[in-house]
């Protein structure tokens, strides 16, 4: 079941008043409504994936015991290795194992051999990147004690499992998550209907905007040999779009259900689209998975390089410089690699670990020539410019995200630039586009707010109803055919 269906609607009205009408409101027995909960919602999709996931879950409450009890670091750090070949091992099976073989063929094929074709094909269990993220975090958090070991079960497979997160996140982690799951939680009137405002908006975002979106998407990157230039330019603006609207609006449905059962998730995206350049995109673009990979990868990676230098230069770059670089590179080639088994995925984090390297390159240079000519840095045309430049380079990098393979990316991007660039383009939805303002101007006049419908501001109340009312009306007369979020498949 999806958020945006009647299925979840029903299911979570049930478990809505269980949890909430429990006798004494027994912290234990909400806990355990929770859980049976996540596993049914988990289990709905397939449930040799629920298997997984409980299998898994133990496997790390296990781990995490032995962590916490083990006297010595040699003993702790055995258990953490256990736990990282645990986990990365499962999810590296199930996710990456054809697209390992396939390249291993492809490889020794180069050299004159030819293997034959692996026939197996692994199932990808829905959310799997999501949930093993979550396991790690927890292990890597007792190892470093930045957590003390949970000894309660059902509270840690709750805080693996629970189910607005167990998806596509926001990737709360343990360490932030256990410490709700385990105090008293009282019903809280505004912050649940903080929650349905949420919701409401997260399905404008999903219904409205990225499901009438993926029409004009598919048909678009399917067929781009045919269409000129600037239609090619409005797809991949298009498929902008409907990404970030998609798993926007999912992280704005997982939140406010979240909220509605008391508990206060992170804040997943932060209008990312207004970002003047690539760092602050990635500040305000799945901030959950950005600072998971800042902490678990970028900084480890970045001491464990600074420690074994010593001089003020390496290859004649500047220490600092060369550390940031090798710890993007790495950083943002896992990254790609997380989204998918598939080298689109890996060019595109590579095109924004080279533009972040770039970004941080120029800043003192930048700093200087704009000192020199007496150019203020918040001057609005440099503001309007770099904004606009940081939106194009996340298109093209996204040509690479939604496209099949490599060639298909590559071609739609040279037809992209070809001469029919400054021709009209075919396809020019206007109801489209109008939908598309309307987000676009409600996100830059809430660009303060958490989410859009936010409306602490507004003084008399019938306004507030009425764009309430608004929303409600647009997502009944323009909500588009079903389509599942498009983060589920990571």
């Amino acid at each position: 079941m999806i958020f945006n269906s009647l299925e979840f609607a029903i299911f979570f009205l049930v478990v809505f008043f269980l949890y909430w009408l429990t006798p004494g409101k027994n912290l234990k027995a909400q806990n355990i409504i929770l859980l049976i909960a996540s596993y049914v919602f988990y289990g709905w999709w397939d449930w040799r994936f629920l298997i997984l996931l409980v299998l898994l879950s133990l496997a790390n409450y296990f781990i995490g015991i032995g962590i916490q009890s083990s006297g010595s670091n040699n003993k702790r750090k055995i258990w953490l290795i256990a736990g990282l070949i645990t986990n990365i091992g499962v999810l590296g099976v199930f996710k990456y194992f054809n697209f390992f073989i396939d390249s291993f063929i492809n490889l020794v094929s180069l050299v004159g051999y030819e293997l034959p074709k692996s026939t197996t094909n692994i199932i990808l269990p829905v959310g799997i990147s999501f949930y093993v993220f979550l396991s790690l975090s927890y292990i890597i958090d007792l190892y470093k004690k930045n957590l003390t070991a949970n000894k309660n079960l059902v509270e840690v497979l709750l805080s693996l499992g629970f189910f607005p997160i167990i998806l596509a996140g926001p990737i709360q982690r343990p360490s932030l998550l256990l410490p709700q799951i385990s105090r008293k939680r009282e019903f809280n009137y505004d912050q649940a209907v903080d929650g349905l405002r949420q919701i409401l908006w997260g399905l404008f975002m999903k219904v409205v905007i990225a499901d009438n979106l993926a029409y004009y998407v598919d048909d678009i990157f399917t067929n781009y040999s045919g269409y000129s230039g600037s239609t090619l330019l409005i797809g991949a603006g298009f498929f902008a779009i409907q990404i970030y609207a998609d798993f926007s609006g999912y992280s704005d449905m997982a939140i406010g259900v979240a909220k509605l059962l008391g508990f206060s998730l992170m804040r997943n995206f932060k209008y990312p689209y207004l970002s003047r350049d690539i760092t602050e995109f990635w500040k305000r673009w799945h901030i959950s998975l950005t600072t998971w990979f800042r902490d678990y990868i970028f900084l480890p990676v970045s001491f464990s390089i600074s420690w074994k230098i010593k001089s003020e230069k390496v290859f004649f770059i500047k220490t600092d410089l060369f550390i940031y670089i090798v710890a993007s590179l790495i950083t943002w080639f896992m990254t790609g690699l997380w989204h998918g088994a598939n080298y689109t995925f890996i060019i595109w984090g590579m095109i924004h670990g080279f533009f972040l390297i770039f970004y941080q390159w120029q800043r003192k240079p930048r700093k200087t020539l704009f000192k020199k000519i007496g150019l203020n840095n918040n001057n609005t045309f440099i503001i309007a410019f770099e904004t606009i430049l940081t939106l194009f380079i996340i298109m093209i990098a996204w040509i690479f995200f939604r496209a099949q393979n490599i060639p298909q990316a590559q071609a739609y991007i040279a037809n992209l630039f070809s001469s029919s660039f400054f021709s009209l383009p075919q396809v020019f939805p206007l109801k489209m586009i109008l939908l598309i303002a309307i987000l676009i101007f409600s996100e830059f006049i809430q660009r303060n707010k958490e989410h859009v419908l936010q409306l602490v501001n507004v003084k008399y109340s019938f306004i507030r109803w009425g764009l309430y009312l608004g929303v409600i009306m647009i997502i009944l007369l323009f909500g588009g055919e079903q389509q599942e979020f498009i983060y589920f498949q990571f």
